[in-house]
């Protein structure tokens, strides 16, 4: 369908001039067939124009299936020149992205961020169980094992503060470290002894 604006001075292609003449040769060759299958009255001129009515249906499918694809094909350029050119129906879709040249897609980088904040929550559960369970044994409770649970739910709890953060934080750089090494908020990094 071709708009009615004042603005579109398009006129419907056209098929070439010779487009259709493989079509027109089957049809003629189809009613010969025809003609002589009548006046002879016999199997073989009746085969040979079912035959050739045969070939001009499959000519005419063919025909009328390349012409629609072309259609479609030019009609599917025109709309990707009018969106480039920032006048036609996808423009405004596209207008959002404030001149970029692309729209913003989810790239699904929530689902990542949710499931290693979950991990990160395991990870705490577990120290957690763990320091528990040295708890009860009172004065025979293994410290080290307590320090290095209290270390890794301090650095688990920071990495997931980090991913909760706006700028990020969790890609192991150094961005929250000043340049005398102090910590103003970046990433923790340690190693976790089990």
């Amino acid at each position: 369908m071709y708009s009615l604006g004042k603005d579109n001075h398009a006129v419907r292609p056209r098929p070439g001039k010779w487009t259709g003449l493989g079509t027109v040769v089957l049809a003629l060759v189809f009613l010969v067939a025809l003609v002589f299958a009548a006046n002879q009255n016999d199997v073989l001129g009746w085969f040979i124009a079912a035959v050739a009515l045969g070939w001009l249906v499959l000519s005419t499918f063919v025909y009328i299936g390349v012409h629609k694809a072309a259609s479609f094909g030019a009609e599917q350029v025109r709309r990707a020149q009018s969106t480039l050119a920032g006048t036609g129906p996808g423009a405004a879709a596209a207008a959002g992205n404030t001149g970029r040249g692309t729209t913003l897609i989810d790239d699904g980088s929530a689902g990542i961020r949710d499931r290693k904040l979950e991990h990160s929550f395991k990870i705490i559960a577990v120290q957690s169980g763990l320091l528990e369970e040295q708890l009860r044994h009172g004065s025979d409770a293994d410290t080290a094992a307590m320090s290095r649970a209290l270390e890794t739910i301090a650095i688990t709890a920071h990495n997931g503060q980090g991913m909760l953060r706006a700028d990020g934080g969790v890609d192991g750089s150094a961005q929250g470290r000043k340049q005398d090494g102090s910590d103003d908020g970046g990433t923790v990094s340690g190693v976790v002894v089990d």
